[in-house]
């Protein structure tokens, strides 16, 4: 598998390993920081970044989406924790990777107009998507679905999620193109990484904007890139928004999931204003429960051509990432405390 060589200054860094090979991966995210309260209500938080979603007035408040949210079963946590808290950790060898990090490696399951956090039981009213993982996603998939499906496109397969993007068409040939691998990291980019725990079974996020529809040239931050070769591209496709990659090289994109949670709601909205970046090494205080940093590393056995490709969402300023987490309680604890909380590397099947 390709990584990356070299870095686009400009963006915030972080480290990924996989299988004892570590490499700089450029973030296009920011920290930000919402907070959950009841609907409709305001918050003051003049002068500091917002999620997503979110508004500032005239008057300095802080607006979040109206709308349903998701509580988050309170016992059924409560429970994840406690088993979490009395689980022993590995000892890992004197030789062990420090990255604090786990990985699910995952390949195409199935394409469909599908969207379970978007759009959940309507079915045909999305773009396309490609799924990773469960098998069994689809408009009416909940937490119980992924549960008790025991068919996943990844490993470890303890991890049930669905991991979703807008699928990739090559306009020269007008073929969809799947990806090859992704690879789901979940790690920290806080100070105090001990402090990390899982998240709830039953948890959506969402990244990127499916409506956002701007160039992306070339030094444009959150665009495809090539891992092998200039990150750029030896060339651009015509219209100037896709790279070109030099001979076996591969199309590759990157999208960071926050990593603070409300402790309150699996879902909100706008599938955003229950979660926040990580800002200063630390949480926002109405984000306290510190989880794993998910990140999106996504193959495309490509190169690219002159003509370029197009997302089902539309431009690559488009692209997004939908994920809907659901493990093995005993090994998400596991992974998170000997791994993360251990500040070293595990891989896909479980080992330091």
């Amino acid at each position: 598998m390709y990584r990356p060589r070299l870095l686009r200054p400009a963006i915030a860094l972080a480290t990924a390993s996989v299988l004892g090979v570590t490499a700089a991966i450029a973030l296009g995210v920011g920290p930000g920081a919402s907070a959950q309260l009841p609907k409709n209500s305001h918050h003051s938080v003049a002068g500091t970044p917002t999620m997503p979603g979110h508004t500032i007035a005239p008057d300095g408040s802080m607006t979040v989406p109206a709308g349903d949210w998701l509580p988050v079963d309170q016992a059924a946590w409560q429970a994840q924790l406690a088993e979490f808290e009395a689980l022993k950790p590995r000892t890992p060898p004197a030789t062990a990777k420090k990255n604090p990090e786990f990985n699910a490696t995952c390949t195409y399951s199935h394409s469909g107009k599908n969207d379970p956090i978007v759009f959940p039981g309507q079915s045909g009213a999305s773009h396309l998507h490609s799924f990773m993982g469960n098998a069994v996603t689809d408009a009416n998939t909940d937490t119980d679905d992924l549960m008790q499906s025991a068919t996943t496109t990844c490993q470890p397969v303890e991890d049930h999620s669905a991991y979703w993007i807008p699928t990739l068409t090559d306009k020269s040939t007008g073929k969809e193109v799947e990806p090859k691998e992704m690879i789901v990291y979940y790690g920290s980019l806080l100070e105090d990484k001990t402090r990390t725990v899982p998240m709830p079974n039953g948890m959506r996020m969402l990244v990127g904007d499916a409506k956002k529809q701007t160039p992306t040239p070339a030094g444009a931050q959150n665009q495809f890139w090539c891992a092998g070769g200039p990150v750029d591209g030896t060339t651009r496709s015509d219209d100037g928004n896709w790279p070109v990659c030099q001979d076996d090289a591969a199309l590759h994109f990157l999208m960071r999931f926050p990593d603070c949670w409300d402790g309150q709601n699996l879902d909100s909205p706008d599938h955003k204003s229950h979660v926040s970046y990580g800002a200063a090494g630390t949480c926002p205080e109405e984000f306290p429960v510190r989880i794993p940093a998910v990140t999106f590393v996504i193959n495309y056995d490509t190169e690219g051509t002159k003509a370029g490709f197009e997302l089902a969402s539309g431009m690559p300023s488009s692209m997004h990432g939908d994920a809907f987490f659901a493990w093995d309680t005993k090994t998400m604890a596991d992974l998170v405390k000997s791994c993360v909380n251990q500040l070293v590397t595990c891989n896909k099947e479980k080992q330091f």
